[in-house]
């Protein structure tokens, strides 16, 4: 599978963990391989890295399974990094 060149039609960003609030952890990131099926929904979601670990995971996993690429017919993968910044 090719590195995607897609195009992001709605990017919902991850809601902050109040439990890493809870822990003292004001911000981290996470780097995600996502998986993009032919219509563009993303079928797939593979946490590559983070800083703290796990404590980011569950918010971005659910938030990029609701992101939508434009349709291409073709499944592909993408990574992201997606930065958290406490409130």
């Amino acid at each position: 599978m090719a590195q995607s060149a897609r195009k992001a039609i709605s990017k919902e960003p991850p809601v902050f963990p109040s439990e890493a609030l809870d822990e003292g952890i004001d911000s981290g990131s996470v780097k995600v391989r996502i998986t993009i099926a032919g219509d563009g929904s993303v079928t797939g979601a593979e946490i590559l890295d983070a800083q703290p670990k796990r404590i980011f995971d569950k918010a971005v996993t659910r938030a990029v399974m609701r992101w939508r690429y434009e349709p291409t017919g073709t499944t592909d993968t993408t990574e992201v990094q997606l930065t958290f910044k406490g409130r």
